[in-house]
């Protein structure tokens, strides 16, 4: 269920794209939009094998650097919240590379980032953020090379508690409109990669969403 949710946020985000294509626009968006639907057309692709194979057990994860994909998904983030939505980028983390795979962290952006513009129909701010996560001066112990912590912080009205409460409800059930499991779509993915997800904030103060995952080894962060 999750994933057919997240399919069809692809999907969702493609037809807007192609709508706008279809107005004629302006060179300089007809490219941004192009390079959308690129991109958009990769993480479709990746999902809908994710469900052909979703019991292969040869699946594996690889180092992957997520300051690279939130760079590369530039675009899409731009198109999914919409001209009214100021979107910030602070990739600080130095070491960048987590275990994982492709489809997963296009899951996981994907959610958050159609989260945040929900929230912010009537425009905001989306600040994206990476950095390490640090227990009184050093890495995290319980992991051999410290995790990655990445924040995406919206304007928006803020996430009820019961809302919260469910995030890590796998068996949340969509509204009528397939919305509502998208942040225990995140959480399920999470789970597999050894992450944490955390939701801070209150109604009326914006949503703070907080992703912790292991780092891969520093001599793997340098291939990709």
């Amino acid at each position: 269920m999750h994933l057919i949710h997240d399919l069809r946020l692809v999907l969702l985000v493609l037809a807007r794209c192609l709508d706008t294509l279809r107005r004629n626009p302006p060179p300089e968006t007809a490219k941004r939009e192009g390079a959308a639907l690129a991109r958009l057309v990769d993480a479709g692709l990746g999902m809908a094998n994710e469900l052909l194979v979703t019991n292969d057990p040869k699946r594996q994860v690889e180092p992957i650097d997520l300051n690279d994909v939130i760079r590369r998904a530039g675009d899409v983030i731009q198109v999914i919240v919409g001209p009214a939505v100021r979107v910030e980028t602070s990739l600080v983390a130095l070491d960048s590379s987590v275990y994982a795979r492709q489809v997963d962290l296009d899951r996981i952006m994907l959610n958050l980032v159609c989260n945040a513009a929900a929230a912010m129909r009537s425009g905001g701010a989306l600040l994206i953020e990476t950095t390490q996560q640090h227990e009184d001066g050093k890495r995290v112990p319980e992991t051999p090379f410290g995790r990655l912590r990445l924040t995406i912080a919206d304007t928006g009205p803020g996430v009820p508690l019961r809302e919260v409460e469910q995030v890590r409800d796998s068996t949340q059930q969509p509204r009528p409109d397939g919305s509502g499991i998208g942040l225990s779509s995140v959480a399920l993915v999470l789970l597999r990669l050894g992450g944490r997800l955390e939701v801070l904030g209150r109604e009326g103060t914006g949503t703070v969403v907080e992703i912790t995952l292991p780092l891969a080894p520093p001599t793997l962060q340098r291939v990709h």
